[in-house]
C-alpha cells in the first residue's frame, strides 16, 4: 500500500517535471534566439536613420547644383531669345554663353541648324593630322543626339535635360528648349554643359557650404571622382553596412553620390564590440539558465530519492520498533500473570525482555543520534581511553544475539595498543552498528571476526563478516543515509539504513576514516565477505614507543 501510494504521489510530480522542464528549456532557447535577433536588429534603425539623412543631404546638394545649372541654361536661352528678337542682330550665336556652357546650337522650327557656338572646324585630312597632331578638330558631342531628344514632351517656354553616355567614353549633359520670337516663329536651342566645371566648381562650392559629419564623393559613370573626396576603407564600398549610394539629382542622373559616416571605422568597431557583448551576455544567460535547470533537476531527483529513502526508513524503523515492543509486551504479560512453569522459564522470559529492550534501546539511540546529526547538533566528549576496553564492552552486548543467531564471534586484538583520544559512547555505537551489520549479512551459522591492530599512525578496528559481500558498484553509496544495498532488499533483511551513516560521521568526527573492502576471501568457509575497517589516529609518541613490540607480538585470539 505504501509503495502504491508513493507511486501515485510520484506520478503527478514526474508528469509536471516532464512538462515544465522542456517548456523552460524551450523558453530559454526562444529567448536566446530572439535576443540574438534583437541584437542584430538594433543596428537597423541606426542604418535607416543614416540612409535617410544621407538621402536628404544628397537631395539638398543635388538641388543646389541643379539650381546653378538651371540658372546657367535659362540665362543662355534668354540671351538667344533677346538676339532673335533684335532685328539688328545677325547671328544669335555671337553671344557669351557663360562659364558653364561648353557649346550650343540654334535650330529652326524644322530643326535645321542656324548657328553653332563655338564655330566648328572641318576635320583635317589624314596627312595634316599626321603633320600636326595637336590640331585636333573641335568635336560636336551632341549633333548626333538632337533627333533623340524628347521634343514632344517639352512645351514652349520650358526646357529639359538629357544626360547620355557617349560611344567613345564619357558622357554629355544637354539642356534643350523651344522658344518663340516676338513674331511667333519657333526655334530650338540645344546646349552642352561643362561637366568638369560643374564637378570641380559648383559641386565643390556647394559641399563646402554644408556642414557635414560624413565623407562625400560624387563619381561619374566610370566611377571616377568628380567632386568630394575618396571614401576609402572596406566600409566605404558598396555592400558596407553604413554605405550610402544614390543618383545625383534629376539632371545629372548618370552621376552617383556616395557617403559614409566621418568616423565609420570607429563606429563600425564600436558597433561590433557592442554586438559581441550583447551576444556574449545572451549566450552566458542561456548557459546559466541551462545549468540552473540542470542543478534544479539534480536537486529534485536527489530530493525525491531522499524522500523515498525516508519513507523506507520510517517503515523499517516502525517495523523494528514494533517487533521488540510486541515481544516485551507478550513475555511481560506472561511473567505478570504467572503463566510460566518455573523459575527457569521466568528467567528465560526475563532474558528475552532484557535482550529486546537492549535491541530497542540501541535502535532508539541510533534514531536519536541520527536526528541530532541531521540538525547539526551532534556533540562528542573526548577523553583518553583504551579502545580495546570500549570494544569489549560493546561486544558483550552483542553476544546474546550472536548465540541466538547461532553465530560465532571471534576477536583478534594486538597487545599494548596506545590510548586514543575518543568519545566512549560514540565508539561503542560504532562497534555495535558494525557488528549488527555483520550479523545481518553474515552467512547462516557463520561467524563475525572483530580485529584491533596497529597501522602507521593509526589504530584500526576491523569488523568482518563472511556473507555474500557488497557489490563494487555500491561501495560509494553504502555509507549514505537511508541507503540499503540491493542484496539487503532482496533478502528482506531488516534495518533502518542509518547505522553505517552514523559510523562514518562518528569516525570522521574523531579525525579518522572508515573503509569497506568487499568481497574478500573468507578464512573458514571460503566465502566472500565484507570487511569494514575504522582507522583512528593514534598519538605519535605512543605509536613510536610501542611500535616495535606491537609489530612483533602475536595477536590474541578469543572466541
Amino acid at each position: 500500500m505504501r509503495g502504491a501510494a508513493r507511486q501515485r504521489f510520484g506520478a503527478p510530480i514526474s508528469l509536471i517535471l516532464a512538462l515544465v522542464f522542456p517548456a523552460t528549456i524551450g523558453s530559454a532557447l526562444a529567448l536566446a534566439y530572439y535576443g540574438f535577433k534583437h541584437a542584430e536588429d538594433m543596428s537597423r534603425p541606426i542604418e535607416q536613420l543614416f540612409r535617410q539623412e544621407s538621402q536628404d543631404f544628397a537631395d539638398d546638394l543635388a538641388r543646389a547644383v541643379e539650381a546653378r545649372i538651371d540658372k546657367e541654361s535659362v540665362s543662355l536661352f534668354d540671351k538667344i531669345s533677346d538676339v532673335k528678337d533684335d532685328p539688328a542682330s545677325a547671328d544669335p550665336c555671337d553671344i557669351d554663353p557663360g562659364p558653364g556652357i561648353e557649346s550650343f546650337v540654334v535650330l529652326s522650327a524644322a530643326q535645321k541648324v542656324e548657328c553653332i557656338w563655338p564655330k566648328l572646324r572641318e576635320p583635317p585630312s589624314p596627312s595634316k593630322r599626321k603633320a600636326s597632331p595637336d590640331a585636333a578638330p573641335i568635336r560636336n558631342p551632341w549633333s548626333a543626339k538632337i533627333k533623340n531628344l524628347g521634343w514632344a514632351q517639352v512645351g514652349v517656354g520650358n526646357f529639359a535635360y538629357h544626360h547620355e553616355l557617349l560611344d567613345g567614353g564619357g558622357s554629355v549633359l544637354l539642356a534643350y528648349a523651344t522658344r518663340h520670337t516676338e513674331s511667333g516663329q519657333p526655334f530650338h536651342v540645344v546646349a552642352s554643359l561643362k561637366l568638369d566645371f560643374m564637378g570641380k566648381h559648383w559641386s565643390e562650392e556647394e559641399l563646402a557650404r554644408r556642414r557635414k559629419n560624413r565623407r562625400v564623393a560624387i563619381v561619374d559613370e566610370n566611377n571616377t571622382l568628380v567632386a568630394g573626396s575618396a571614401l576609402g576603407g572596406p566600409e566605404a564600398r558598396p555592400g558596407g553596412r553604413f554605405f550610402y549610394e544614390g543618383p545625383f539629382g534629376k539632371a545629372l542622373y548618370r552621376w552617383r553620390i556616395q557617403m559614409v559616416p566621418q568616423n565609420v571605422e570607429a563606429f563600425r568597431a564600436q558597433w561590433e564590440r557592442t554586438k559581441g557583448t550583447r551576444r556574449l551576455l545572451i549566450f552566458l544567460s542561456t548557459v546559466i539558465i541551462a545549468v540552473g535547470l540542470g542543478i534544479v533537476w539534480l536537486a529534485v531527483v536527489a530530493e525525491r530519492r531522499a524522500s523515498r529513502m525516508k519513507s523506507d526508513f520510517i517503515a523499517n524503523v516502525s517495523h523494528e520498533l514494533k517487533t521488540p515492543l510486541s515481544l516485551i509486551r507478550m513475555f511481560g504479560e506472561l511473567v505478570a500473570t504467572g503463566r510460566h512453569k518455573d523459575d527457569r522459564t521466568a528467567r528465560e522470559y526475563g532474558g528475552i525482555i532484557t535482550r529486546e529492550s537492549e535491541r530497542l534501546s540501541h535502535l532508539i539511540d541510533n534514531v536519536l543520534d541520527f536526528a541530532r546529526l541531521e540538525r547539526g547538533k551532534a556533540s562528542y566528549h573526548f577523553t583518553e581511553g583504551d579502545l580495546a576496553e570500549v570494544v569489549e564492552r560493546a561486544l558483550d552486548v552483542c553476544r546474546y544475539r550472536l548465540d541466538k543467531e547461532k553465530m560465532r564471534l571471534e576477536t583478534e586484538f594486538e597487545p599494548e595498543l596506545p590510548c586514543l583520544r575518543m568519545d566512549d559512547n560514540g565508539m561503542t555505537l560504532v562497534t555495535l552498528n558494525l557488528v549488527d551489520n555483520a550479523i545481518k549479512h553474515a552467512a547462516e551459522g557463520g561467524k563475525v571476526l572483530v580485529t584491533l591492530r596497529r597501522a602507521p599512525g593509526f589504530v584500526v578496528l576491523g569488523v568482518r563478516d563472511f556473507g555474500p559481500g557488497v557489490p563494487r558498484e555500491e561501495h560509494n553509496r553504502i555509507f549514505e543515509r537511508f541507503y540499503r544495498s540491493q542484496r539487503t532488499r532482496e533478502r528482506n533483511v531488516r534495518g533502518s539504513g542509518i547505522g553505517l551513516a552514523l559510523v562514518k560521521h562518528i569516525v570522521e568526527a574523531h579525525g579518522g576514516r572508515v573503509v569497506l573492502t568487499s568481497p574478500v576471501a573468507g578464512k573458514l568457509e571460503g566465502r566472500p565477505g565484507s570487511l569494514f575497517e575504522v582507522f583512528l589516529p593514534a598519538p605519535v609518541a605512543a605509536d613510536a614507543k610501542s611500535g616495535a613490540a606491537s609489530v612483533q607480538a602475536a595477536p590474541v585470539v578469543q572466541s
